[in-house]
């Protein structure tokens, strides 16, 4: 650099000797800036050799340099300081102190348009820092971010980073009473401006911190190789001091782009020990976000009996495609039990949801949503329960009608499958499946049907018996008498009449509703028949379900459940088969809404009922 101040000085001589006539005042200026030039050419190439002469690494790069990433100071490398500027980000330093040096460097290939350089500073005998510095092509500092740190005085905090082609994830470590970890997450821009998006601190995030971080000690893991957006944990309440954990670990990581290895473990919940662990790499397990983005990573809220001691945990992992025009989503399940001291995967992302489809962006186009029901069966293969599988396929087509108004059709279908265990995993089975399916069945309708002090409101001959609906006829104004009703029995209900017209059967009463209309199923070759009560007030909410089979009836439970589209009842919409001697009740909507007219309804895409083992239960594919 004096060399260059010097030839300057030389130029500027020589333009101020001979006669002001020979030498022209233009001349002279145009000699200055050729000059100044060739200096700056040679601030760039300094600059140059010295980011070109470095280590190149590859991202994403973890950035955790600190006192024992060098043996002595013979590791320490020479630096050229003005050539990177590093007097602009450390102004307040004197890299004429011996104490204060740069002592380490490389790049990183984030983008073509400018140059990034991590810097390792030794700000004095006890403090060491690594900086991110992004450079024009001419060497100039665009903006830098600190992304490690260590000192060796108090040793109570340090600083470790991951730098990605778009992003990067600054933690702070302080240790205290106790550890405290803040997540810095930062973008760089196109232009090599690096800006702050988000802070949290994981400490108060996530209520079992401690557990975690223990956990990540013994797979030595630092929060920072995690995607910690995605940690879950879960406690089952038939063993609280085990703890169900997933920790995604980040190979690889871009713009709009990761892939994770998968750690599933359970833990100790009070010393933090690991007692079972699985691990897969990103490159079996699915675990990628590109075009199609995982969304999300969840715990199933129940474990699965297989056995009489054994139970499987289930995981489900969520993805969405980002094109408007083809829209995609899917959603995988996995299965893990204990074996020794490790966790076996014994069912690999078996898809339960799935949608696909071509739309113009307006209006017309084709969709298929795909979407399963899994539940435990009541017969084994090699020692574990089979599980069976419910698909509901809903066809959707978009068109404008002749008013150009928007509008569309659906269809829908149900398929049941089997997944059995073959010792090793569990494998699903279509063939040799035997289905029942009900279809609805009009029995002889009776008109002017009377019984005593019985208000009858529906009739039907089935059978040789006589299926009827209605309620009692109140008694001095009361809906109830100790007699025939109680304050909980009361209102329309179902009676079954032999031959003789004598009442062989009565349900509870429902109340006084609008509607309490039978509806019957049968399948073919089958003496069994469902009797469907369907309710309503001024909307459906449901029905209530008997089975009548050999002169036998009696009331299994109630189908909370209606579907959105207005005008029809749950009754219009059934679809019921039998299945490894367990009845399912499927509808045919794309939505549905549980516990319908209650303040507690919700709205679900898909669920069913089951009536397995003398109960009739919900299932969702919610975890």
């Amino acid at each position: 650099m004096k060399t260059s101040y010097f030839a300057l000085f030389l130029i500027i001589l020589s333009c101020g000797s001979g006669t002001q006539k020979d030498k022209s005042t233009t001349g002279a200026i145009e000699l200055i800036d050729r000059a100044k030039e060739t200096i700056s050419s040679g601030v760039a190439t300094g600059f140059l050799e010295t980011i070109n002469s470095s280590k190149t690494k590859k991202l994403p790069q973890l950035e955790r340099t600190n006192f024992d990433s060098f043996v002595d100071e013979s590791e320490y490398a020479q630096i050229d300081v003005k050539a990177l500027k590093l007097g602009q980000v450390y102004p307040e330093r004197n890299f004429e102190d011996p104490n204060v040096r740069a002592i380490d460097m490389y790049t990183l290939p984030i983008r073509d348009d400018f140059h990034s350089v991590v810097v390792t500073v030794l700000k004095s005998e006890h403090e060491m820092e690594s900086i991110l510095i992004n450079y024009t092509t001419e060497g100039d500092i665009i903006d830098h971010e600190l992304v490690s740190y260590d000192e060796i005085a108090e040793s109570m905090s340090q600083v470790v980073s991951r730098i990605s082609e778009n992003r990067l994830t600054v933690n702070k470590i302080f240790w205290g009473n106790t550890k405290e970890v803040e997540q810095i997450e930062y973008e760089i821009r196109w232009d090599g401006t690096i800006e702050k998006v988000n802070t949290i601190s994981l400490n108060k995030f996530f209520t079992d911190f401690n557990l975690i971080d223990d956990v990540l000690t013994g797979l030595e893991l630092d929060w920072v190789q995690t995607k910690t957006t995605m940690i879950k944990t879960k406690v089952f309440p038939d063993n609280p001091n085990e703890v169900f954990l997933i920790i995604p670990e980040v190979v690889d990581e871009g713009e709009q782009f990761f892939e994770l290895n998968s750690h599933i473990l359970i833990a100790d919940k009070p010393t933090g020990k690991i007692t079972h662990n699985f691990f897969e790499s990103n490159q079996t397990n699915q675990w990628v976000s590109d075009a199609i983005e995982l969304r999300n990573i969840t715990i199933d809220t129940a474990q699965y009996p297989l056995a009489e001691e054994t139970k499987a945990y289930g995981i489900q992992v969520e993805y969405l495609g980002m094109s408007r025009v083809n829209p995609y989503s899917n959603q995988t399940w996995s299965l893990f039990i204990k074996s020794g001291d490790k966790l076996k995967k014994i069912l690999s992302n078996y898809s339960i949801k799935d949608f696909r489809g071509e739309w113009d962006g307006d209006c017309n186009g084709e969709f298929v949503s795909e979407e399963k029901i899994v539940f435990p069966g009541t017969h084994k293969t090699k020692g574990y329960f089979d599980f069976l599988v419910n698909k509901k396929i809903t066809e959707s087509k978009d068109y404008k009608n002749e008013d150009e108004e928007c509008q569309t059709e659906n269809s829908y279908q149900f398929n049941n499958s089997i997944l059995k265990f073959n010792g090793t995993k569990y494998n699903e089975v279509k063939d040799g499946l035997e289905t029942k399916s009900y279809s609805q069945i009009h029995p002889k309708k009776l008109t002017n049907f009377q019984i005593e002090q019985f208000e009858v409101e529906q009739a039907y001959e089935l059978n040789g018996q006589k299926i009827i609906t209605g309620n009692y006829k109140p008694e001095k104004g009361s809906h109830y008498t100790s007699s025939t009703e109680s304050q909980f029995d009361w209102g329309d209900r179902l009676l079954m009449l032999d031959s003789e017209n004598d009442v062989v059967f009565q349900s509870l009463g429902f109340g006084d509703l609008y509607l309490f209309e039978p509806h019957f199923y049968q399948a073919k070759a089958s003496n069994k028949i469902i009797i469907i009560c369907q309710k309503a007030f001024e909307y459906p909410f449901g029905g209530e379900v008997f089975i009548l089979e050999e002169s036998s009836i009696k009331h299994i439970g109630t189908l909370a459940i209606e579907g959105n589209e207005e005008g029809k009842y749950l009754t219009e919409r059934l679809d019921i088969q039998e299945i490894d001697n367990s009845l399912v009740f499927s509808l045919k909507s794309d939505q549905l809404t549980l516990k319908p007219g209650e303040e507690s309804s919700t709205q679900v895409s898909n669920a069913i009922y089951v009536y397995q083992g003398d109960q009739l239960i919900l299932k969702t594919n919610t975890p």
